[in-house]
C-alpha cells in the first residue's frame, strides 16, 4: 500500500505557546495563556470558588456544579476554532491557581466568536476581566474574526459596563438577556490596559 495515500485526517493544532504573556497586575505576577488539557484539575479547583449565582450569570441556568464531562470539554479544546485564556497567579501557599478564564467560539467560516468571561467570585471587582477581554479581543482580531458577541444578563451591570467601556453594542432579546457585540475590524482596543512584563513564554 502507497503510505502516501493513506487519509490520517486534518492536523490538530499544536499548543499555542507563543500567546503567553506575564503581566505584572494590582501588586502581583500573573500569567496569561491558552489552556491546556492537563489543567483539569486547575479548573476544576477554580470552579469550586464560584458562588452559584455566578454560575447561573455565567451560564444562564442555575446550576451548583458542572457535571464532569462538562469541565472536559471546556478544557479539551480545539485551538482551530475555540480559545479560553486563563489568568493564573499563585496563592499564599505558592501553588498555580487559576483566578479567571475568557473563552471565545468561532463559527464555520471563521467571521463571528461567542465569547464569555468567568472571575473568581471572591476577585470580583479586580480588573481581571478587563485584562481577559484585552486579550481575548486582541487574539480573535489578529485571527481575522469580524464580530464578538456574548448573552449577558441584564442584572450583571458589572459585564455590562466592561463592555459598553470597550466598545460593545448592547441589544435587548428579552426581559432579562442583553446580546452585546464588537466589531473587531472597525474598532481599538481602548487605551490603558494592563501593561505586559517581558518574560519567558
Amino acid at each position: 500500500m502507497d503510505e502516501s495515500a493513506v487519509n490520517t485526517g486534518p492536523a490538530i493544532r499544536p499548543y499555542p505557546a507563543e500567546l503567553q504573556e506575564h503581566f505584572r497586575y494590582g501588586g502581583r505576577d500573573l500569567l496569561v495563556r491558552p489552556i491546556r488539557a492537563d489543567d483539569l484539575l486547575l479548573y476544576r479547583a477554580f470552579l469550586a470558588q464560584i458562588t452559584a449565582q455566578d454560575l447561573y450569570t455565567r451560564f444562564l441556568v442555575g446550576v451548583h456544579e458542572l457535571p464532569e464531562a462538562e469541565i472536559m470539554h471546556f478544557t479539551h479544546i480545539d485551538y482551530d476554532r475555540e480559545m479560553a485564556f486563563l489568568v493564573l497567579g499563585q496563592s499564599g501557599a505558592g501553588a498555580q491557581e487559576i483566578l479567571g478564564v475568557a473563552r471565545a467560539c468561532a463559527d464555520r467560516d471563521n467571521l463571528a466568536a461567542e465569547f464569555a468571561v468567568l472571575v473568581r467570585s471572591d476577585l470580583k471587582g479586580c480588573g481581571l476581566g478587563s485584562l481577559l477581554m484585552d486579550k481575548l479581543i486582541r487574539y480573535c482580531r489578529a485571527r481575522g474574526i469580524n464580530r464578538l458577541w456574548g448573552t449577558v444578563l441584564r442584572e450583571n451591570a458589572a459585564m455590562l459596563q466592561l463592555s459598553k467601556s470597550l466598545g460593545f453594542r448592547v441589544r435587548s432579546v428579552d426581559h432579562n438577556v442583553e446580546e452585546i457585540e464588537l466589531d473587531l475590524q472597525a474598532t481599538g482596543t481602548p487605551p490603558g490596559g494592563p501593561s505586559r512584563q517581558p518574560g519567558p513564554p
